[in-house]
């Protein structure tokens, strides 16, 4: 999906989240486009998840497409989408700003010792280790160490959406409610989307530096070269702490690679020590191996730098896709997720209700309408793990429903170990997550009690390695269940094969 098509998407998430009552987006317009003589249905029998997707944008388009006509201070949430970055403007403004930036001056003397163009070259290698740190650094630290939102584009969105939510309060055609409503709907937008692109605003952002930088470095050079041409530069160097030797240490191992290059030595010590003080020596070969160390140091990794950011960012374009773990795309796309998948629910020690279709309704929306959900017999106390007798060329999910009135126990550890193990010879990647129905303390007021107990399971689940999911915990919200999901299936998450 492309970066309109999610910004769409996003806020026709937010918009509906915050009309609950359908106020403002009515159910009729809410409804995903119906299946008929569409070409794109026989390819939806093949890829479920990509014709799901691609439905959910299309309702997005219509929708927002109507938002924005009804309500104009809804556009505000396309401003990112209207920010353009003149490339071409960007390298000419860098280019004239090096070569008007004279790095000698209107005297004409080179100082071999403090010249611009090493102030120049300071700063890029002061880039380039904090590039190679954020390489070796751990992504988790990463990610705690960098800032949450790209602060130019959140405060350039924020700007916009300001003011026209400014034009809110003098528009008598808007009502107190509807006001209310869009403010509300574009804060929820704006942070969601800045967290979805925010790798790829980073990653464009760092290209144009790179390139910035390097149309930079070219102007100074070429300017140096130009101005060459009309005035007798000269070299010289001065220093308080230095004498003649340390000189050449010094530029003899900044300019070795310069110095191979152009197949000419630096100048020995006698030669340094005679420049010493005033100016006085034509400053060509100083001017060359600047521009040599300039274009080996600055330009062509900065160029390479910024080559590796633009595939990145047409790689993480091409990436793009819906946040689908959230409860919102799980229910919009459940017609067409689960393909493939078999979930087998056991209800260890514990009877599922035959008129309650609850469970089968929350596995449904967790894994899709496609999923092939079987409600299995219970499990008696102290028995081991049925034998699946599916497919191995399926998906399967093993969900194994606790009771939270009983106590947790060794049995219920070995029973998971032992599901565990059989689920790890299966000849793919399956899945096990584990539930703790609260409806046993759903119909006792007992908030207390329900909250020890759960606890108590989770930590016999984290003992097994795994992660108990709460069920039907009248404490909280099926959104909230749907949302941890994820992070509860073991070993990982059922993305690309659901």
């Amino acid at each position: 999906m492309t970066l309109t098509q999610l910004a769409k998407v996003l806020l026709v998430q937010a918009c509906e989240e915050h009309d609950p009552d359908h106020k403002f987006i009515l159910r009729y317009e809410r409804e995903l486009p119906r299946q008929g003589n569409d070409p794109r249905d026989d390819a939806s029998a093949q890829d479920p998840a990509g014709a799901g997707e691609a439905r959910v944008i299309e309702r997005a388009e219509r929708i927002s497409e109507r938002l924005t006509q009804k309500h104009p201070a809804l556009t505000s949430a396309f401003a990112v989408l209207q920010i353009k970055t003149p490339l071409a403007l960007l390298v000419g403004c860098a280019v004239v700003g090096g070569f008007l930036a004279d790095p000698i001056g209107p005297a004409g003397h080179i100082n071999l010792l403090n010249f611009p163009l090493l102030t120049l070259l300071l700063w890029n290698a002061a880039v380039y280790i904090g590039l190679l740190y954020n390489m070796i650094l751990p992504q988790s630290l990463r990610d705690r160490s960098q800032p949450r939102l790209p602060g130019l584009v959140d405060w350039l969105i924020g700007l916009d959406i300001k003011r026209r939510l400014n034009r809110l309060g003098t528009d008598r055609t808007q009502s107190p409610a509807e006001a209310q409503w869009i403010t509300t709907s574009l804060g929820s937008y704006a942070g969601r989307f800045l967290h979805s692109v925010r790798d790829l605003l980073i990653t464009h952002a760092r290209s144009l530096l790179h390139v910035a930088a390097v149309a930079l470095a070219i102007g100074v050079i070429v300017g140096l070269y130009l101005r060459g041409f009309s005035f007798l530069y000269k070299a010289g160097w001065d220093s308080t702490f230095m004498e003649a030797e340390g000189v050449y240490s010094f530029l003899s191992i900044l300019f070795a690679p310069a110095s191979r290059l152009l197949a000419t030595p630096v100048p020995d010590v006698e030669a340094i020590a005679a420049l010493r003080g005033t100016a006085k020596a034509n400053a060509a070969i100083w001017i060359h191996f600047w521009a040599v160390t300039t274009v080996l140091f600055i330009i062509l990794p900065r160029t390479l730098l910024a080559m590796a950011a633009m595939v990145r960012q047409t790689r993480l374009s091409a990436a793009m896709h819906l946040p689908s773990d959230e409860p919102y795309f799980r229910r919009l796309l459940n017609p067409y997720r689960g393909k493939g998948l078999h979930v087998e629910v056991l209800a260890y020690s514990h009877r599922v209700k035959e008129g309650d279709d609850r469970l089968v309704v929350f596995l449904s929306d967790a894994f899709g309408v496609l999923a092939d959900i079987h409600v299995e017999a219970s499990v008696q106390y102290g028995e081991r793990p049925p034998h699946f007798s599916i497919d191995s060329d399926r998906g399967l999910c093993a969900v194994v429903l606790f009771n939270v009135a009983q106590a947790p126990e060794e049995t219920h550890s070995e029973f998971l170990e032992e599901l565990k193990a059989t689920i790890q010879k299966r000849g793919r990647p399956n899945m096990l997550l584990v539930l703790l129905d609260c409806g046993a303390y759903a119909q006792i007021d007992h908030e207390k009690r329900l909250k020890e107990r759960c606890q108590a399971w989770a930590t016999l689940a984290k003992e097994c390695g795994l992660q108990a999911l709460t069920y039907q915990d009248p404490s909280g919200s099926p959104d909230r269940e749907l949302h941890a999901l994820s992070e509860c299936l073991w070993p990982g998450d059922f993305r690309g094969r659901a």
